[in-house]
């Protein structure tokens, strides 16, 4: 079963945009699923995340915000022990 990450954004957002597409490339590799949330629908994840976007959830816990690369995404996915596939 895949691991559920969730990424937490805003429309016109160049770094949420660059953490999406190196999800998208890490996905042939690891075993996960992304579910995006748009903070500027909902007023709670707004006031959370405002300053903070992209925020990349790994199974329920928060492992990236800002900037990060796609090593940095690779290694908190390895940290998250989300599977390889084969």
């Amino acid at each position: 079963m895949p691991v559920l990450i969730d990424v937490y954004r805003k429309a016109g957002c160049q770094l949420c945009d660059d953490a999406v597409d190196a999800l998208d490339d890490l996905q042939a590799r690891f075993d996960f699923d992304v579910r995006q949330h748009n903070i500027q629908t909902d007023a709670v994840l707004f006031e959370k995340y405002r300053y903070l976007v992209p925020v990349v959830v790994i199974g329920g816990i928060e492992r990236l915000s800002l900037r990060f690369d796609t090593h940095q995404l690779e290694a908190a996915l390895n940290a998250s022990g989300v599977p390889r596939r084969e």
